[in-house]
């Protein structure tokens, strides 16, 4: 799944404002959905299948949500508030969920950067 490009026929005519909207729920989308691959939820785009989780590498992405949302607090339109949040929420859910999962031994955890995987 990749963040949707911005369709430049429905902002054709656009104001700078809904353009910048337009691209900051981009942003929050795709930075979502790369979170949400590193958990193993979504399909990695070139392989079609989920890997094994890094939440290391997620929560580099959940992570960057959340300095987004302090960053932009109270600067941002309905739209984009609650795309972030929702973003967020989800994100958050799911990296509890695998946390879970890892401390409880259920599924492997990707090796963090530097670790050698471990070959079985």
């Amino acid at each position: 799944m990749n963040p949707p490009f911005l369709n430049e026929d429905a902002l054709r005519g656009a104001s700078v404002d809904e353009i910048h909207s337009a691209l900051f729920e981009q942003l929050v989308t795709g930075h979502a959905q790369m979170a949400l691959m590193f958990l193993g939820e979504i399909p990695h785009p070139e392989t079609g299948r989920a890997g094994p989780p890094s939440v290391e590498n997620a929560k580099i992405f959940i992570d960057q949500l959340e300095m987004l949302e302090s960053r932009t607090r109270g600067n941002l339109n309905a739209a984009e508030s609650r795309v972030l949040s929702q973003a967020l929420q989800v994100t958050r859910g799911a990296l509890a969920s695998v946390m879970d999962a890892v401390l409880d031994g259920e599924i492997p955890s990707a090796p963090s950067a530097g670790e050698p995987r471990q070959e079985g």
